[in-house]
C-alpha cells in the first residue's frame, strides 16, 4: 500500500511540474500594437545608443553585416516580409548592461516608442559590449518618434 500511495504521489508532483513549461518565453513577445520581439543579442557593434528603423533587405543585410564582423559563424537574418512588415533595432551603448524594453503606442500622425525599463540580460557578466533588440512591426507609413 505504501508502494503505491509513494508512486501516486511522485506522479502527481512530476504532473504539476510539467505544467510550469507553458510560461512565456523571453523572445516572441509581443504587445496590442503588433510590436514584438524576434531578438536580444549581447553584440551590436554600435558606442552609442541608436534606435534603427529597417524598410527593406538591403538595410537589414548592411545592419546584420556590421553585427556580424567579429563573429563566426555570424547570426542569419531572419525571413522579413517587408511589405507588411519592418524591423525596429534598439542598438545599446557600449556601457550597457541590459536590454531594452520597448512599447509602442499608436497616435493619430506618428508611432511613438518609449523605453519602458531594461531587462536582465542572458548572464550577469562583464563581457557584454553592446546589446541590441529586434523588434517586428507592421508597416505603417507614420513617422516614428523616439521617447527616452
Amino acid at each position: 500500500m505504501f508502494k503505491y500511495f509513494t508512486c501516486f504521489f511522485l506522479l502527481a508532483i512530476i504532473q504539476l511540474n510539467s505544467c510550469k513549461s507553458t510560461a512565456q518565453s523571453s523572445l516572441q513577445e509581443s504587445n496590442d500594437t503588433g510590436m514584438e520581439l524576434i531578438l536580444n543579442e549581447n553584440y551590436s557593434g554600435f558606442e552609442h545608443e541608436e534606435y534603427l528603423l529597417i524598410k527593406n533587405q538591403k538595410e537589414l543585410n548592411a545592419f546584420y553585416g556590421k553585427i556580424n564582423r567579429t563573429r563566426k559563424p555570424g547570426l542569419t537574418p531572419p525571413s522579413i516580409d517587408f511589405s507588411t512588415e519592418m524591423i525596429l533595432i534598439w542598438c545599446g551603448e557600449s556601457t550597457a548592461s541590459n536590454y531594452a524594453d520597448l512599447e509602442l503606442n499608436e497616435k493619430a500622425d506618428y508611432l511613438e516608442v518609449h523605453k519602458l525599463k531594461s531587462t536582465d540580460a542572458k548572464e550577469d557578466n562583464a563581457f557584454i559590449v553592446s546589446p541590441f533588440s529586434m523588434y517586428r512591426l507592421p508597416v505603417s507609413t507614420k513617422t516614428l518618434k523616439i521617447q527616452k
